[in-house]
């Protein structure tokens, strides 16, 4: 594909096994590839396939259909659904499904292999919230696990991520914990191609990149900045992504690495210590709730900023599309939290789901790109800044939603905004126009998000057990929408 050729952003409905035929125009944009008939269906460089996420008409058919798994006597099932603004990441999610996954791995999944090929925004020294339904239950939690301000001051953040996706896959997980950091343990250490979405961030990055020897050693190691299907490795960061699967969150909170965390950031500018990094825990409590029509929406803990900025937004609604970035920011001017013109805030957000009705929607930020832009010793981490600094506010902006039914049982949506406040009226926007796939599309190409401030979504209209569900990823991005197809003999 010749140029920087965007996601088609469609809302795709897949109907596994019902023998439905997708048009190769609205398949390849369900995958996240944009339609390209007039060149083969196969990355021209190989190796490079898979993080492209790109694979032939017939396995796309037989993916789709289930016809190759009817053939060989298989049942084809829905196993899940997920969508990241890195095509590599969501099909990792994808693996993790398909192996038996929930959607609380797959989730942890997606941000560990985020960590390696969307660094900018999704670094290991960054902080987060999700918000989480496990199967069967009626209600929402929100687990906020944001990058801290130490006690000593300096310009890098305490560490939220590797604690608070632990807490989460401890509590709802059901694969085993290595199984679902291996992935971007071995991106990291084999080498990972270059997507165009993390190509995408390192050309905004650039100056960031150029500026920081430590950075440019990684991220542009012949001299100039790595481009897309260049391949990239991170031996440094395989070994902490390798502690932390061997470990847990103690292989990185304690030991040696935090040791050299500590050590790393201090000759940075960073003043946060062991005791800092060993007592981090992530702050759990019920998300809050509000009507919509026959459905409910939860957003984030009115106990945290970005819960009083999603509920003070989601009574801004019924505005045109056109009126909600000015509407976004004037509520976020009113929490005293103002975005900053032309910043880019360092975030990206992420969903999925899985058949038995478990879903999570994520966004989490390094608090400007690349947060304090340098590697932290030779942990291969980039801490994120310090959020007592300006670009600290966009962790009051993160925005997971999802949406229920009326009794809280039944998911419909699970979405995330990120980035400036924009991000969050953009997810905010698809959850009161998910009344049918037309609407639903409508919204989410509305051109509210932005390359900066992205939405990603996953809907399922019959509930998270039916087998057709719908997927969008950033319409201004280079993301993927992926569903997972399990097989039973």
């Amino acid at each position: 594909m010749a140029g920087a050729q965007k996601n088609a952003g469609l809302w795709s409905n897949f109907e596994i096994g019902r023998g439905r035929r997708l048009g190769p125009v609205l398949l390849a944009a369900a995958l996240g590839l944009g339609a390209c008939a007039e060149e083969s269906p196969r990355d021209p460089v190989r190796g490079t396939a898979v993080s492209h996420g790109i694979e032939t008409q017939p396995e796309r058919q037989a993916r789709m259909t289930g016809r190759a798994g009817r053939e060989e006597g298989i049942d084809p099932r829905f196993a899940g659904a997920a969508v990241a603004d890195e095509p590599a990441a969501a099909l990792v999610a994808r693996q993790v499904l398909e192996q038996g996954g929930n959607a609380t791995d797959a989730a942890t999944a997606i941000y560990f292999a985020l960590s390696v090929t969307y660094p900018a925004a999704a670094g290991l020294g960054g902080g987060g919230i999700c918000l989480v339904h496990g199967a069967g239950e009626k209600t929402v939690e929100t687990v906020s696990f944001l990058a801290a301000s130490p006690r000593g001051g300096g310009n890098a953040a305490i560490p939220g991520n590797v604690r608070g996706f632990a807490y989460i896959h401890s509590r709802y997980g059901k694969a085993a914990w290595s199984s679902v950091v291996a992935p971007a343990e071995r991106l990291a250490a084999t080498g990972s191609s270059v997507s165009r979405a993390s190509a995408a961030q390192l050309a905004v990055a650039s100056k960031i990149v150029e500026a920081s020897p430590s950075l440019s050693n990684v991220f542009a190691p012949q001299g100039r900045l790595a481009a897309e299907r260049d391949v990239l490795t991170q031996l440094e960061l395989s070994s902490t992504l390798g502690q932390i699967r061997a470990r847990g969150a103690p292989g990185f909170y304690a030991g040696p690495v935090a040791r050299r965390l500590v050590e790393g950031a201090r000759s940075g500018g960073g003043a946060f210590d062991e005791s800092e990094l060993a007592d981090y825990r992530p702050a759990v409590a019920a998300a809050q709730s509000v009507e919509q029509g026959p459905m409910k929406v939860w957003l984030p803990s009115a106990g945290i900023e970005a819960g009083a900025f999603a509920a003070q937004l989601w009574q801004e609604g019924g505005k045109p599309a056109a009126e909600l970035t000015t509407a976004a920011d004037a509520v976020a001017a009113r929490l005293g939290t103002s975005p900053q013109p032309g910043v880019n805030y360092g975030s990206t957000s992420f969903a999925a789901m899985d058949r038995n009705g478990g879903a999570v929607a994520c966004a989490v930020t390094m608090n400007g790109l690349f947060g304090t832009a340098r590697l932290a010793g030779d942990t291969g981490v980039v801490l994120a800044a310090n959020p007592a600094s300006g670009a600290g506010d966009a962790s009051a902006w993160l925005s997971p939603l999802i949406l229920t039914g009326q009794s809280g049982e039944i998911v419909r949506l699970a979405a995330a905004g990120a980035g400036a406040p924009r991000g969050a009226a953009a997810a905010q926007h698809v959850a009161r126009n998910f009344t049918s796939p037309e609407a639903a599309e409508s919204a989410f190409n509305a051109g509210i998000a932005d390359l900066a401030s992205p939405v990603n979504a996953v809907g399922c209209p019959e509930g998270a057990n039916a087998s057709s569900c719908l997927l969008a990823s950033n319409p201004a991005g280079f993301g993927m929408g992926v569903t997972a197809i399990s097989t039973a003999r």
